[in-house]
């Protein structure tokens, strides 16, 4: 944590020690929220780089979403990846159900 606040946050080891936790957490949050927009505008100028290549369009990401997932993005394609799961998995059991159902009569 001390290496944190003086490197990367650029605090003096005295400011830290003197400041009160609700203050670092606040640097904290406004670092990493300063971070996803750098990885945003990068992501922007790879995104733009690659569509304006001359690569095949059927390879290329269909937004720039799908092309590189930043922060809070990642959490929800892994849920929405989960429920997909989830759905699949309760249709299979209704289907095992019918069909042990058939097999009985």
């Amino acid at each position: 944590m001390v290496a944190f606040a003086c490197g990367e946050l650029g605090l003096r080891l005295e400011e830290f020690y003197e400041m009160p936790w609700c203050e670092f957490l606040i640097k904290s949050y406004a670092y990493n929220r300063m971070q996803e927009e750098k990885l945003r505008h990068t992501r922007l100028i790879a995104y733009s780089a690659q569509i304006g290549s001359h690569l095949d369009p059927k390879k290329l990401p269909r937004s720039i979403d799908q092309f590189m997932r930043i922060g809070s993005e990642k959490d929800s394609a892994k849920s929405n990846k989960n429920a997909k799961f989830d759905d699949m998995k309760e249709l299979f059991k209704k289907r095992m159900q019918e069909y042990k159902s058939q097999q009985t009569n």
